[in-house]
């Protein structure tokens, strides 16, 4: 992979990132020595680290390893840090504490909080203006306790829509298909009025269900032979729970049953079913006992996965 020095590297905007009470402390120290244990999606070819004085930083090419089987590999060595997408002059930066995302901002302003409020039709223009005019005479604060301090929104109606912002920015992630991302180790800032969590097994299957085109992703699952089995549940996900339908066509991978036949039994449409079954063995729950030697693959509707 061609490599960016990381001080070279475009970083925009003000760093947003947060911890939970119950994120647990990781030193950077060994947060590193987790990563360097890394399995092959994240060694080799795919990623390099650079270490320097104040940070480690993991470079990886999301034309050889897709964003899912990052944020997996992330999670599995529960490892804190913040991943980065540099999008044009943009970039989207997503903050992980313990392998599962706490907080998620963007440079573009158009995925602003304010900007998501007024385009959803929470707050009107002249609201809006007014809020940005307050924000500017008080710069330590967040936009959202100013719109709260006018009384335009309740504290549970802030919380619900920073939880809608970072959703849709971490969501956005998965449709990108080339470029770099970078993984820098350690706590960020800590200083967020919103405390989230969403775990990162259910983005990823989230996220995997949404994306555009699933084509290229489903397409790692290998050829419509292919015949999976499931291992021993990972202990990092012994406690996540996975939806009624979910669980329905892991049940149907039993070492015999082809990548087709899961698809075409599964309970959802197979587009759907294999867009999980990909999930799936990102996450470790699944993995592929042999593939057939034909190269036909499952066909994924591009745009509708339930179809």
């Amino acid at each position: 992979m061609r490599f960016r020095h990381p001080e070279k590297q475009a970083v925009g905007g003000r760093s947003q990132a947060q911890g939970g009470d119950d994120a647990k402390a990781f030193s950077v120290a060994d947060a590193a020595k987790s990563l360097c244990r890394l399995p092959p999606v994240f060694q080799r070819d795919t990623i390099r680290m650079v270490i320097t004085e104040a940070r480690r930083i993991f470079v990886g090419d999301l034309t050889e390893t897709p964003l899912p089987e990052m944020l997996a590999t992330i999670h599995r060595n529960r490892v804190p840090g913040v991943l980065e997408a540099q999008l044009d002059e943009f970039s989207k930066r997503v903050s992980i504490i313990n392998g599962d995302i706490i907080f998620a901002s963007s440079t573009n302003r158009a995925e602003s909080l304010g900007d998501v409020l007024l385009g959803a039709g929470r707050i009107t223009v002249e609201q809006f203006r007014n809020s940005v005019l307050r924000l500017l005479e008080s710069p330590g604060k967040r936009h959202g306790q100013v719109l709260m301090e006018m009384g335009l929104l309740t504290e549970e109606e802030m919380r619900a829509a920073v939880l809608e912002q970072v959703q849709r920015i971490v969501w956005s992630l998965f449709d990108l298909e080339e470029g770099l991302v970078t993984f820098t180790l350690g706590e960020d800032r800590a200083d967020e009025v919103y405390q989230l969590r969403i775990p990162t097994p259910r983005a990823i299957l989230h996220g995997c269900k949404i994306v555009a085109d699933a084509k290229r992703l489903v397409s790692r699952l290998g050829s419509k032979g292919a015949v999976f089995a499931r291992p021993p549940t990972p202990e990092h996900l012994k406690e996540f729970q996975l939806e009624s339908g979910e669980e329905q066509i892991l049940d149907l991978v039993d070492g015999k049953r082809t990548l087709v036949e899961l698809c075409e039994k599964g309970p959802f449409s197979a587009g759907l079913n294999a867009r999980l079954l990909y999930a799936f063995q990102c996450l470790g729950l699944i993995h592929k006992e042999k593939d057939a030697t034909s190269g036909i693959h499952v066909q994924v509707p591009s745009t509708d996965p339930s179809s």
